[in-house]
């Protein structure tokens, strides 16, 4: 099974290298990212990955008892690190480029699967930080920017890692886009849009009054409403939760990744 390769594979094997961590101790702060993963997305394999040459080094691994890495030929990250976007693969078993993988025919069985890329320096990707799953299963937009935040915390102890061992920043870190990048991520879902009604009808309120409150369109009321809060820009779902709340509505996030909602203890009768 052959593979794809950056173009800057040599370049970006050098950074691997300098890096020095194929080799060092298992860290626990690379496992916390881990489990925050798996419990965030409900999946039973979480992996962060170094490609080498010929290989794909796991340092750090949830679910794959006690496996250090593959062979690179059969790592679905080849394909993650040739661009700095989520990598998602909602169905293995369709998907030309894996369905005859040995991991995909075989166990673990593969079939969903979603990597963040790790670029420590501009370009340059060294592996990913990817969950996996035994079912299909498609991955919403909010939930790539999770994966994204995560996958910027294990770069951070990358570059820790690098400081420890070193003493010294290598300058390539330094211009590294994801060291400027703000961890931008929610670790809690958006309401559904039945629940965004729901919170309209105790208000009273019509699709127009909603709009006005908001100052989002009554369109994008609508379309919230009826494909839910993916269906429109982040900053539109934000005008309208701040202008239902503002009215009285008290939404609640609880633990399970439900989100509820309430009236907000404010002494009315």
């Amino acid at each position: 099974m052959s593979f794809p390769v950056p173009a800057n594979e040599s370049e970006r094997l050098e950074a691997l290298h300098r890096l020095a961590v194929l080799d060092a101790p298992a860290s626990p702060s690379l496992d916390r990212i881990c489990r925050v993963a798996q419990q965030v997305f409900n999946v039973p394999i979480v992996l962060v990955t170094l490609l080498d040459a010929d290989r794909q080094h796991f340092k750090a691994a949830l679910g794959v008892d006690g496996i250090t890495g593959t062979e690179r030929r059969h790592a679905f990250c080849n394909y993650t690190i040739l661009h700095d976007e989520v990598f998602v693969v909602p169905d293995a078993l369709k998907n030309g480029s894996f369905a005859s993988n040995p991991y995909v025919t075989g166990e673990p069985r593969i079939r969903f699967y979603a990597g963040a890329p790790l670029a420590t320096e501009h370009g340059i990707r060294l592996g990913s930080l990817c969950i996996i799953d035994m079912e299909p299963r498609d991955m919403a937009q909010h939930e790539t920017a999770i994966l994204a935040g995560l996958s910027r915390l294990v770069i951070d102890e990358l570059w820790l890692h690098h400081l420890e061992q070193t003493g010294r920043v290598h300058p390539s870190f330094a211009s590294a886009p994801a060291a400027r990048t703000e961890l931008d991520f929610h670790l809690q879902k958006p309401p559904k849009g039945s629940q965004i009604r729901t919170a309209r009808a105790l208000l009273n309120w019509s699709v127009r009054e909603l709009a006005e409150a908001s100052g989002v369109s009554a369109m994008t009321i609508k379309r919230i409403e009826a494909q839910g809060a993916d269906a429109v820009r982040k900053e539109s779902l934000d005008a309208v939760l701040q202008a239902l709340e503002d009215a009285g509505i008290e939404f609640i996030f609880k633990p399970d990744a439900k989100f509820g909602l309430q009236w907000q203890d404010t002494g009315r009768s």
